[in-house]
């Protein structure tokens, strides 16, 4: 007789050492199971018993365990007894004593599933046993015993031989929704959707659990399983591998965890979401934020957390009661659900507070502090929306405070500190506003949001002017000139677009004052009408992306015409590469439009983008700028002067003409005409000028 101790050579021994590890951690506990599993299903029987009790009487706090054949529900000498049984039919029970309750008790949440599978396991023995009986008789006998115990089984049981499922029986067709077991078999293709819900295919997961069930004995998962309807529903597996006639097999039962799986997802939202506002709570937002803090240390970005407590709510609750303060509640968390992006996290800490997890932003720190900026922006404006409140208008606002995050500091109660911080700062600055916790950051969100302000009111207190810079021929002449906006700011004087468009674009004021630009542009061209030296001068001016897409564009600048008596022709529009992506039938379809009035294009910066002679060739083009950027070197660098040879030849290819930017030496200047530039513009030939004063240099450069 063999005894467990003994070897068994296709059985992996565990090591002691092994086997006296904390079965708490998933590591040790299923590395323990596995080994264990692995011997009940070759053991010979009279070895099962002894087996089971030697290796389970080495869990942590186990005095003894004993096995008996029988089922026993109370023995006196024993603390606990767990049956092993498949629908009816009992396979056995383990009767434990136990030493230390603390000890035992790191063991006790996965104890019913090891019995649910020694339970599965023991019946396949019984299984496999009854048809190798010897003897004619015996052999009928033990086959109608199989087939008894497989039949008649409550649990849904299969046969898998040689990687085909070759029987189930009459609970699995039931359960399935299929009236004979014969539809089942002919094709097992139908009992699974293609995808299992971890995203891999049904086909493939399938043969990888077979043969991991083959090569360690037994094996447990979860599986998505089809009914005859095409309903779905999730199954617990357990395939154990048996002999049928001298050929390993499998033996697989399941059962339906549907209601064990809504228990699971009901204390899933009991433990991580807040049961008013189905928000994350604070223990879900904590887990998001390590993740989120290695994310950004692995892949360096920046995060952002945004801590929001609402102004007076404590007023609202006392006066109006807790139920219209639950409502204030919802209505504001709906609210800051539709002001973040998909990959940001609101959640609810508690009472009126609620915290946001902005990631990923920028890797530019100063950038990161602007989308953050920009979204609790967004946020103060959506929660200022008045809502009703039991048909009564309620004027709601928060308290806001920011703190950036890169992975630098790893402890997310640190981050949440400073946030909590910076909301306290808000609220000490008069409520309604959002703070930095970053004074330097503050200070230039500050900076900034005052920027914005000026910006509004530079548009209503007429502080912009154009500037002009002439465009000078090859022939000497000046025959068109470029128009760039100019800011008279209240205090910090004159300043140029490079510093207020990129603001201006965010805040979407590009817009109005793009139509400024080209509204003033027209009205100076209907007075130049009058003066010999102006009047044939053409204008070019900038057009934003957002602007040139605006549905009313062309209108605009038909109207603009319209309105000061234009000729069309001596208004032309620059457009830049980057702003075709992605668009170039619109666009082309918007220059048409334009080109009908008379308006001419240019396209501007050419050769910084991601121009191809695909889509130039596409465009209503007359006249590309070539960037200064390759102007500036073009006697030192021979890939820039290169360039400008390949932009002038290709424009003279295509019957548009060129025009270099960014000309400031004589020297830069003939090299440009000696290869067939058209025209050149620079400090060369005059920096951008006033209206008044251009007169005055069109004089000059006539005498």
């Amino acid at each position: 007789m063999h005894h467990p101790s003994q070897g068994y050579p296709h059985v992996r021994q565990p090591n002691p050492d092994e086997q006296r590890g904390d079965p708490g951690t998933v590591a040790a506990a299923t590395e323990w199971l596995l080994n264990l599993l692995a011997e009940v299903t070759v053991v010979p029987d009279e070895v099962v018993g002894p087996l089971l009790e030697a290796r389970l009487a080495q869990l942590p706090g186990v005095a003894s365990v004993r096995f008996h054949r029988d089922r026993r529900t109370a023995l006196s000498a024993c603390e606990r007894c767990d049956v092993l049984e498949v629908g009816e039919t009992c396979l056995g029970s383990l009767c434990w004593r136990v030493r230390n309750a603390e000890a035992f008790s790191a063991c006790e949440p996965w104890l019913p599933a090891l019995c649910v599978t020694l339970a599965t396991l023991l019946h396949a023995r019984c299984l496999r046993a009854q048809p190798h009986a010897t003897g004619t008789a015996a052999a009928q006998r033990g086959e109608t015993r199989f087939r008894d115990l497989f039949d008649n089984s409550p649990d849904p049981c299969w046969l898998i031989e040689r990687g085909q499922f070759t029987d189930c029986n009459h609970a699995a067709s039931a359960m399935l929704g299929y009236a004979r077991r014969e539809d089942i078999l002919q094709h097992p293709s139908r009992l699974s959707p293609e995808f299992q819900p971890d995203g891999r295919s049904s086909f493939e997961k399938a043969e990888e659990m077979m043969q991991i069930a083959m090569r360690e004995g037994v094996h447990r998962f979860e599986w998505q399983h089809r009914r005859a309807d095409g309903s779905c529903f999730p199954a617990e597996v357990t395939l154990a591998r048996i002999d049928m006639q001298d050929q390993p097999a499998l033996y697989c039962v399941w059962r339906d965890i549907t209601q064990r799986k809504q228990i699971e997802r009901q204390a899933y939202e009991l433990a991580f979401f807040d049961p008013l506002t189905n928000l994350p709570n604070r223990r879900l937002l904590h887990e998001r934020l390590e993740r989120a803090i290695a994310t950004c240390g692995r892949e360096g970005h920046h995060g952002a957390l945004v801590y929001l407590d609402l102004d007076h709510f404590k007023v609202l609750n006392d006066t109006q009661g807790h139920a219209i303060g639950d409502r204030l509640l919802v209505e504001m968390a709906g609210r800051l659900a539709t002001v973040v992006r998909h990959s940001d996290t609101v959640a609810r800490m508690g009472g009126d507070e609620f915290v946001l997890l902005l990631q990923p932003l920028d890797r530019d720190r100063t950038r990161a502090a602007r989308q953050a900026g920009r979204i609790g922006e967004h946020v103060l404006q959506a929660l200022a929306q008045p809502c009703l409140l039991d048909a009564m208008p309620y004027q709601n606002s928060a308290s806001l405070g920011i703190t950036l995050f890169d992975g630098q500091i790893s402890d997310a109660n640190e981050i949440l500190k400073r946030a909590d911080m910076a909301m306290y700062e808000a609220k000490a600055a008069g409520r309604n506003t959002l703070r930095f916790f970053d004074p330097a950051i503050q200070a230039g969100v500050a900076a900034r949001a005052q920027l914005e302000a000026d910006l509004r009111s530079a548009l209503a207190h007429e502080e912009f002017l154009l500037h002009f810079q002439p465009q000078v021929d090859a022939d000497g002449h000046c025959r068109a000139v470029e128009a760039l906006l100019r800011w008279q700011h209240p205090r910090q004087g004159l300043l140029t677009p490079h510093q207020f468009i990129a603001l201006a674009e965010e805040s979407g004021l590009i817009v109005p004052i793009g139509h400024w630009v080209i509204g003033r542009t027209c009205r100076l061209l209907g007075g130049w009408r009058a003066q010999p030296l102006l009047r044939r001068l053409q204008v070019a001016v900038n057009v934003s992306p957002r602007q040139f897409y605006q549905p009313a564009f062309v209108a605009s600048v038909r109207g603009l015409l319209h309105e000061h008596r234009v000729d069309p022709s001596r208004l032309r529009l620059e457009i830049t590469e980057g702003m075709l992506l992605g668009n170039v039938e619109r666009a082309v379809a918007t220059m048409r439009e334009l080109k009908a009035l008379g308006v001419s294009f240019a396209l501007d910066d050419f050769g910084t983008g991601y121009s191809s002679l695909n889509y130039v060739k596409r465009l209503p083009i007359d006249q590309i700028k070539i960037d200064q950027s390759f102007v500036r070197d073009i006697h030192t660098d021979s890939n820039d002067a290169a360039i400008c040879r390949a932009v002038i030849a290709m424009g003279r290819s295509l019957g548009m003409s060129t025009l270099a930017e960014g000309v400031e030496t004589p020297q830069q200047w003939q090299f440009l005409m000696r290869e067939g530039c058209d025209a050149g513009q620079g400090f060369l030939f005059a920096p951008p000028l006033a209206p008044d004063v251009l007169g005055d240099w069109l004089q000059r450069r006539t005498h």
